[in-house]
């Protein structure tokens, strides 16, 4: 049976490399987790900061405040405390060190294409 692994699926960075060549793009929780960004990086961070609160999006977006209206993705990873991750690119206000953890293990792994301690040196 063929593995039917995709962005659906638990993240798993083995089954990443083998099924996706420079593609990534996830969200790593404050506890380290890893998740695909599906259906997309604020999308994903709506919802999970939704579920985590018990709002709707619409009250999620009346929250924001006017400073954040052009920068909404920079306020979801605040309210989050989320990182968003791309191949060589990272978004995040604050990071923990389970977050830190991670990138170091998706750099190591060659899933993320970035100098975590050059780019950002909080980390």
């Amino acid at each position: 049976m063929k593995d039917k692994y995709s962005v659906h699926s638990d993240f798993d960075v083995r089954k990443h490399k083998k099924h996706f060549t420079d593609y990534l793009e996830v969200i790593i929780h404050p506890d380290g987790s890893v998740h695909y960004a599906v259906p997309s990086h604020s999308g994903y961070m709506t919802a999970y900061i939704c579920r985590r609160d018990r709002i709707t999006p619409r009250q999620l977006e009346k929250r924001c405040p006017r400073a954040y209206y052009f920068d909404y993705m920079t306020w979801l990873c605040k309210e989050s405390g989320c990182v968003s991750v791309w191949s060589n690119f990272i978004r995040a206000v604050t990071f923990t060190k389970a977050q830190i953890k991670a990138l170091n293990e998706l750099r190591a792994a060659g899933v993320l294409n970035l100098d975590i301690k050059e780019d950002f040196p909080c980390c």
